[in-house]
């Protein structure tokens, strides 16, 4: 049973790492390099609205994370524990208070303040660190050595 838990989270840390991978890389530089046809309000909403549905991913994984880290605390006492709760408390940041900003942000239609440059250009930062964390936690729970099942 504990094996097939392993193989659900490397599964959902999969899908977190295509998401944030597939929607930053991919879908944002094709999304803003539009100019003919999104002007750059509109392609910021849209985003949004990507980003909005990218968050139900990330917060089911962010459950999945804090699952796994209460697993590995009682199985293996493994750091990876603390890459998974830094991994939960970055999607918290980016789904409950970075996401709501910017879409507030665009609702009020003052996205060329410098506050909002500011939180978008942190949003931005946040947003590759959670890549390199979810791949990080992927690596190391791939690699770490099955004890007791898991």
């Amino acid at each position: 049973m504990l094996r097939l838990w392993r193989v659900l989270v490397l599964l959902a840390l999969g899908v977190g790492v295509g998401m944030v991978l597939f929607s930053g890389a991919c879908v944002a530089p094709v999304i803003f390099k539009t100019p003919g046809i999104l002007d750059q309000h509109h392609a910021g909403v849209l985003m949004g609205r990507i980003f909005v549905k990218g968050n139900y991913l990330l917060n089911a994984l962010a459950c999945v994370l804090i699952l796994d880290a209460l697993v590995l605390w009682a199985v293996h006492k493994s750091g990876l524990l603390f890459f998974h709760l830094v991994g939960v408390a970055l999607i918290g940041l980016f789904s409950f208070y970075y996401t709501p900003y910017i879409l507030n942000a665009q609702a009020k239609k003052t996205t060329a303040s410098p506050e909002f440059l500011a939180m978008h250009a942190q949003s931005e930062t946040l947003f590759k660190a959670l890549l390199v964390l979810l791949c990080l936690s992927f690596i190391w729970r791939a690699l770490l050595r099955p004890k007791r099942g898991v």
